[in-house]
């Protein structure tokens, strides 16, 4: 019966069983590691929880169509099979799924899986990110699809706007600095002292604070 389990198991990635537990399969993606410059492979890890109450009705299916017996005949076949796995656990041995793991009770009186080694088919590869600088994609801006080529051309001309904008700015306001400086000349002398502050102080003659000894 552990091998018809550990079949469904492997091909439908869910089987629950009465009075054990429920198993599923789940698969991490390949990850891109940037850092060391290696793809590395997906992997499966299989979840157990001892919460299962009920009995897979696909398992139902699938072992009826191999045992080659009725449905009801399949059902009552498994949960007898689970029974009696229950049993063992209950008296401290171990039941063994070929190839994935184990289920074992531990001192608390609960149910837990133990995970096979698994031998690793893939090994992590060489990666190395290519970046093509004039590459064009499509890029979605808003609800409008367009281009990266567009898109480029679209914040360069924006770019020498401002820039353009800028010079103008600079240039207008160094115009008005000589507008400036030509009315306040054309009133003032072109000296220091038409460049100086025209404001004059008079200075008070103040008593010696000494005495010069002959």
């Amino acid at each position: 019966m552990q091998d018809f389990i550990t079949s469904y198991l492997v091909q439908k990635k869910e089987c629950a069983l009465p009075l054990l537990g429920n198993f599923r399969i789940t698969t991490s993606p390949a990850l891109l590691d940037v850092a060391d410059k290696k793809m590395r492979p997906s992997k499966n890890e299989i979840i157990y929880t001892e919460d299962a109450t009920y009995l897979t009705e696909g398992l139902i299916e699938y072992i009826s169509h191999l045992e080659k017996i009725t449905r009801n005949e399949a059902e009552e076949k498994i949960n007898n099979w689970c029974l009696h796995a229950k049993m063992k656990l209950d008296s401290g041995e171990k039941i063994l799924f070929n190839s994935i793991g184990s289920l074992q009770k531990n001192e608390s009186g609960n149910i837990f899986f133990e995970k096979e080694k698994q031998i690793n088919f893939f090994e992590p590869v060489l990666a190395e990110r290519v970046i093509h600088k004039n590459d064009e994609h499509a890029v979605l801006v808003g609800d409008k699809e367009t281009t990266s080529s567009v898109m480029n051309e679209f914040y360069k001309e924006e770019i020498i706007e401002k820039k353009s904008s800028w010079k103008i700015w600079a240039l207008a306001l160094a115009a008005f600095s000589v507008i400036v400086l030509i009315f306040h000349f054309s009133n003032h002398s072109f000296s220091s002292g038409g460049i100086a502050n025209q404001s004059a102080f008079p200075v008070q003659q103040t008593h010696a604070a000494y005495t010069v000894l002959k």
